[in-house]
């Protein structure tokens, strides 16, 4: 079981399961099983202090993608890193209405695409399938039960050398 330090800012939120998530990509493709990419959310720089070469304004540009796309044995991958804190539900405000969209519209060209869950509370990881977040999303429901996870949802775990095997837990 993989065990994530606690943060105390709010600014990291996510950054250690991101962190084991790339470091699962970084050894799918050395052994060469997939190519993913972490999408990097494009950023308009406004001011840079010339003196320290750092960026003192700036903005997103738009609204980007989701978290990771890739090719996986042909087929195209796309999903987005979720965590949440409450051990009893996942929040759907925690999805973006242009992550739906884009999870949806790979779905729909027949690509791999669904939600990549952690809750923080049980140190266990799911692997949401767009459909299936579709039924809740169309559902009107707030937020998606731990339960639901549990019985419905692969659980991903570590394999292979890889912190988090989601492939794995794919079946890929």
């Amino acid at each position: 079981m993989v065990k994530y330090k606690k943060r105390t800012s709010h600014s990291n939120r996510g950054r250690d399961f991101q962190t084991y998530i790339n470091q699962s990509i970084e050894r799918y493709a050395t052994l060469e099983v997939a190519e993913i990419e972490e999408v990097a959310t494009p950023i308009r720089v406004e001011k840079v202090d010339r003196t320290t070469k750092k960026i003192t304004s700036a903005f997103f540009e738009r609204k980007s993608t989701v978290d990771y796309i890739g090719i996986v044995k042909g087929k195209f991958i796309g999903f987005d890193a979720k965590e949440t804190a409450d051990a009893n539900k996942f929040p759907l405000k925690n999805v973006h209405e242009h992550q739906i969209v884009k999870l949806v519209r790979y779905m729909r060209q027949g690509g791999i695409s669904f939600l990549l869950v952690h809750f923080k509370a049980q140190q266990e990881t799911y692997i949401l399938k767009t459909q299936d977040l579709m039924k809740w999303v169309e559902g009107s429901g707030a937020s998606i039960p731990y339960q639901f996870f549990k019985e419905h949802c692969k659980r991903c775990g570590p394999g292979r050398n890889i912190s988090i095997d989601f492939l794995a837990a794919l079946e890929m």
